[in-house]
């Protein structure tokens, strides 16, 4: 899953990092919006834009409130000029890049066959490395990196879906969607998984499954 993500009720340690600079940040935003302006142009021009309406609709209604949440723990986000498209393209997973730039692949949601609740949660995991700054060593690495820098940068890809999970917990939690179907949401991700399967840039969805539990228990004791 291209995923390309904790709050005001969970420990600081898990709360999402502000850049250093605001410049800095603003040049990394503007560089993703025309990345994203590429990609949906050439979706466009193939009529896999927005081309399944029922789910267009889902994700819309869903991720306003993901945004609203976001904008609560993070302020600065209620700035950013949020897009929110859907594709047929089968090769499109779901990401949401700096600035606000979601895209969902509807196979993706189909094949899953996520209810809303879970697709609040997939959507709140790919907000999350937005709202984290995440995917920035990612971006601007170079192709030549050693085999050490590969092994750093598989960790950190790591480190960062584990805190987009623990954060869009937080966000699809606050957003008012049940703990349970969060959950679910993992649930589902594990049984896709096969045996034996390896992924160096994300944990094992068992693994992601039972940190999800873990987060649960902690959401429901606590209040919106």
């Amino acid at each position: 899953m291209a995923l390309c993500s904790a709050m005001a009720f969970a420990q600081p340690a898990n709360s999402p990092r502000a850049p250093a600079a605001g410049t800095e940040d603003e040049a990394f935003r503007n560089e993703a919006a025309a990345q994203y302006r590429k990609i949906v142009a050439g979706l466009s021009a193939r009529g896999q834009l927005d081309d399944d309406e029922v789910t267009l609709e889902r994700v819309r209604r869903i991720s306003r409130g993901l945004i609203v949440a976001a904008a609560e723990v993070r302020p600065e986000t209620g700035t950013w000029s949020w897009e929110v498209h859907v594709t047929s393209d089968r090769s499109k997973g779901a990401f949401c890049m700096a600035g606000g730039k979601v895209l969902v692949g509807s196979a993706l949601v189909k094949r899953l066959d996520l209810d809303d609740g879970e697709l609040a949660m997939l959507l709140g995991h790919e907000i999350a490395h937005a709202v984290a700054y995440h995917r920035r060593e990612a971006t601007r690495s170079s192709m030549d990196a050693d085999v050490a820098q590969e092994i750093r940068r598989a960790e950190i890809a790591v480190m960062q879906e584990n805190e987009a999970d623990r954060i869009g917990m937080g966000l699809a939690y606050r957003a008012g969607w049940p703990a349970t179907s969060l959950v679910s949401f993992y649930d589902k991700l594990a049984t896709q998984e096969g045996p034996r399967t390896f992924n160096s840039s994300h944990p094992s969805a068992q693994s992601r499954a039972a940190m999800a539990r873990t987060i649960a228990q902690q959401l429901d004791k606590q209040p919106r």
